[in-house]
């Protein structure tokens, strides 16, 4: 049996968080650069990390009894309550069983409809910037997601309400992350306000919530949107419904965790495409079949823009990470671990293997033709996660993405600005550290 290296971050254990908390994907690269593809590291608490895909199978798979999900995935419970991400046993099978036909193709069909709309009237509205200063664009791929993840939701939803719950979003996930990373920080929030300001946003995104769910009771109406599926929703062997608290938790994780990954997926692809006139022109040329927005069927055939999606997520994963919790003593291939300890599987440095990808920091959609998909490894890229928790809208997220990417790409050129420097912060997804700038054509 081997023994599993450990790598320390710094001279003084006691170092070891804050320059973790300070730039996560550093510390967590000079770790496999030290010790290979699996390394013990020591913050508050032990942790096991790997980019090995042996280790993803195993813990997602193989045994993924023997699994909890990590301890930090907690922090999000006051946010999504007891919805899919944060649920566990037979709760979350239940309730995945409940949630799983809003995702049907013919529902996804129902709801591009939707998405289509949407993204025209954004792309009217891009209008405004071209030849202009240069526009944070990932507060704009965050606009008009969460605008397509409201609506799809809720079916018509203010403006106001729209604009409140994107800046509350961004204010509840820095708390939390700081929250996590930075507990010594507890004390300080209880006085500066921060504590009160996370609460004040709760309640607020419970009272429209619920508003939201009382009124459909209320109006007798059958709408398409997937509210309506949550409502209508029936256990096969009990023939039970959800109660509204169970819709409010499963509505706010819809939201919560899709329209975020689908932005911050998006903004990191335009910058990367600003950069490459070569892959803009193929992707031009795919466009040619439609005029505005594609279509659902249109959609199916723009394959290489499936491609340039699917590169992106590759190089940048919004989903960058995720920890799980051993319940029991476990080993994979030689190595061996205790109960208890917490996993962080890198998905950001599994991407980024050089021991599985060619030029592995090269922007390549040829990574996603035909061939290679065919002689990958099933575990070298898991942008949505793999085995039972797989992610229940991974459709619906590329399916937008392609949407909002195509049409973007078919009307604008898009440009660097130089003068804003643009850096890498893991927050609950990849995040940018300053916003990403870009001039549009």
């Amino acid at each position: 049996m081997s023994v599993i290296p450990e790598f320390k971050i710094a001279r003084f254990g006691i170092q070891a968080p804050f320059i973790f908390a300070k730039d996560p994907l550093s510390a967590i690269r000079k770790g496999f650069d030290t010790c290979g593809d699996t390394f013990r590291l020591k913050l508050f608490r032990e942790f096991l990390v790997s980019r090995d895909p042996a280790f993803f199978k195993h813990i997602l798979v193989t045994n993924n009894k023997n699994y909890k999900k990590g301890s930090s995935s907690k922090m999000l419970n006051p946010v999504l309550g007891n919805g899919l991400v944060t649920s566990e046993g037979d709760f979350w099978l239940r309730q995945r069983r409940l949630v799983q036909p809003a995702f049907h193709r013919e529902r996804l069909q129902e709801l591009f409809v939707t998405m289509g709309t949407i993204t025209a009237a954004f792309l009217d509205e891009m209008e405004q910037y071209r030849g202009m200063e240069p526009v944070d664009i990932d507060a704009k791929m965050m606009g008009i997601t969460a605008d397509i993840a409201l609506r799809t939701l809720f079916g018509n939803i203010s403006n106001e309400d729209k604009m409140q719950i994107y800046h509350q979003v961004n204010r509840t996930q820095k708390y939390l992350v700081s929250r996590v990373r930075r507990p010594y920080r507890i004390p300080l929030m209880i006085v500066n306000g921060e504590k009160s300001r996370f609460k004040r946003d709760l309640e607020y995104f419970n009272k429209l919530v619920f508003e939201f769910i009382r009124e459909r009771h209320n109006s007798g109406e059958s709408r398409n949107d997937l509210l309506q599926l949550l409502l209508d929703s029936l256990d096969e062997e009990t023939g039970a419904q959800m109660n509204d608290q169970q819709i409010r938790d499963e509505a706010i994780t819809m939201f919560a965790a899709g329209h975020e990954t689908s932005a911050t997926g998006l903004s990191w692809l335009l910058l990367e495409l600003a950069r490459q006139p070569s892959i803009v022109a193929k992707m031009r040329k795919e466009s040619e079949i439609f005029d505005i927005v594609p279509s659902f069927d249109q959609l199916m055939k723009l394959t290489y823009t499936r491609q340039v999606i699917e590169e992106g997520m590759r190089l940048y994963p919004p989903a960058w990470t995720m920890t799980r919790e051993a319940l029991g003593d476990d080993q994979v291939e030689s190595q061996a671990y205790p109960k208890g300890i917490s996993v962080m599987m890198s998905i950001y440095e599994l991407h980024r293997n050089p021991n599985i990808w060619n030029n592995p920091l090269i922007f390549d959609p040829e990574n996603f033709n035909t061939e290679h998909v065919k002689n990958r490894g099933k575990f070298d890229y898991l942008p949505f996660g793999a085995g039972p928790r797989l992610c229940i809208g991974q459709q619906f997220a590329m399916m937008e993405m392609q949407l909002i990417l195509a049409a973007l790409i078919k009307r604008f050129d898009f440009e660097i600005d130089q003068k804003h420097a643009i850096g890498i912060y893991p927050q609950i997804v990849l995040k940018s550290t300053n916003g990403i700038k870009l001039f549009v054509k």
